[in-house]
């Protein structure tokens, strides 16, 4: 076999190569690092590629290195000989004596391989990145292999759009990098009761909830206590969009500043008031309980549930489904829920007293469009009576046909035509 032939010159350490050791910018021949797949090529050349070979030649492992080599150059730390070490332990010992004694030391397989041309590290460092938690409000970061730029606001990355950077000041000669875990780790919106505001300037101040952006009335700025909070300047894309979410139905809300008893539900973007009895009787008790600004609660309270949503009593003690039309709880009979195409949206749970009231309302709100399945008629509610609609009523820039409520007959059937 070619090992027992093997040359002595080949890796056998010389004073040379120990002075390399110790000095080894002055022993370096140009050549100190190599690609795996480069010493691949050594090995291959060398021992077939067999990194653990020992054919008892005095040279081992797939870059057949002497035991004197071995020792020189620091392998003991890995494995008493090279054929005992991993690969990745006999290529860093590998990279140690390239720079000692240059390709040389596989006088034949080197040069073969290119050893002396390939400058690569086989085995870099991996970057270490700061933990995000440590960076101040306001840095820019992003991963090091996206585009996508967050700002660090109270613990969160807040995206970064292209729009922002210029009217909101953004230098992104400043971005850290940050590891690509961390970055898509971060939450997306500051936590509940954070104060914000546009960074690139005005005096509205919001306050976030379930990343919702709550808009802050002067009165309630010191009223509520907001002015007493930190308050951030975020970007400006992301902020509009936030200012439009509605709080997440089931959320339940309080008066920020602790005056007002009432509680509520948030449903479908409406606040329905929660009665003493239905507190702990429907388990709002055990959900959490936050804080709004006094005056949007006072919106929202007053804002009729939309039309066409689905609710049912929270406490699951009635099982009847009503639709919302007007400000009207309309009951649904199974056959209708289905037949409506009702079961397709989503079926919230409302306090049972505010549904006995609106479903208790003699008709809905004027302007509200309805249909029963009895007939093709589509009638518009007008003081507290119906009216048949037209067709041409209809159309671009017109009454919307989406606008117009399925509601059991029952409903129609008791309004007086006008």
């Amino acid at each position: 076999m070619r090992f027992a032939a093997r040359k002595q010159s080949a890796v056998a350490v010389t004073a040379t190569a120990l002075i390399a050791l110790a000095v080894p910018l002055l022993a370096t021949t140009g050549a100190s690092a190599a690609s795996i797949s480069t010493w691949d090529k050594v090995a291959q050349c060398e021992a077939s590629g067999n990194w653990s070979i020992n054919t008892g030649n005095g040279y081992y492992g797939g870059l057949q290195i002497s035991m004197s080599t071995w020792r020189a150059y620091g392998g003991t730390q890995y494995a008493a000989r090279p054929d005992q070490a991993t690969k990745q332990q006999q290529i860093l010992t590998g990279e140690k004596i390239l720079a000692g004694q240059g390709q040389g030391a596989w006088p034949s397989c080197g040069p073969a391989a290119g050893l002396g041309a390939d400058h690569a590290d086989p085995y870099p460092t991996a970057p270490t990145y700061p933990n995000p938690a440590s960076l101040a409000n306001g840095t820019l970061v992003k991963s090091p292999n996206g585009p996508a730029v967050k700002v660090m606001i109270a613990g969160a990355g807040v995206a970064v759009a292209a729009s922002d950077v210029t009217p909101d000041h953004y230098d992104l000669s400043k971005i850290v990098l940050i590891g690509d875990s961390a970055f898509n780790g971060l939450p997306g919106a500051p936590g509940a009761g954070t104060v914000v505001h546009d960074q690139a300037g005005g005096a509205e101040r919001y306050v976030v909830v379930d990343g919702a952006a709550l808009k802050i009335s002067a009165a309630d700025w010191t009223k509520d206590g907001y002015n007493t909070l930190p308050d951030y300047g975020v970007p400006s894309a992301w902020l509009k969009d936030a200012a439009q979410r509605d709080l997440p139905s089931g959320r339940v809300v309080m008066d920020q500043t602790g005056n007002d008893p009432a509680r509520y539900v948030m449903v479908n973007g409406t606040a329905l008031h929660i009665s003493a009895s239905e507190w702990t009787a429907d388990g709002y008790n055990n959900e959490i309980l936050m804080g709004v600004p006094t005056d949007w609660l006072a919106s929202a309270v007053a804002k009729q549930l939309a039309n066409g949503t689905i609710v049912k009593a929270s406490s699951g003690a009635d099982p009847t489904v009503y639709v919302m039309a007007g400000g009207v709880a309309a009951p649904l009979t199974y056959d209708e829920f289905i037949a409506f195409g009702y079961d397709k949206r989503p079926l919230m749970g409302a306090p049972g007293e505010y549904l006995k009231a609106a479903a208790a309302k003699a008709a809905p709100a004027d302007g509200t469009m309805l249909v029963a399945p009895e007939g093709p008629t589509v009638w518009q509610v007008v003081g507290g009576k119906k009216r048949a609609m037209t067709a041409d009523e209809f159309g671009a820039g017109k009454l919307s046909w989406d606008a117009v409520i399925r509601v059991p007959n029952a409903l129609v059937a008791k309004l007086p035509t006008v």
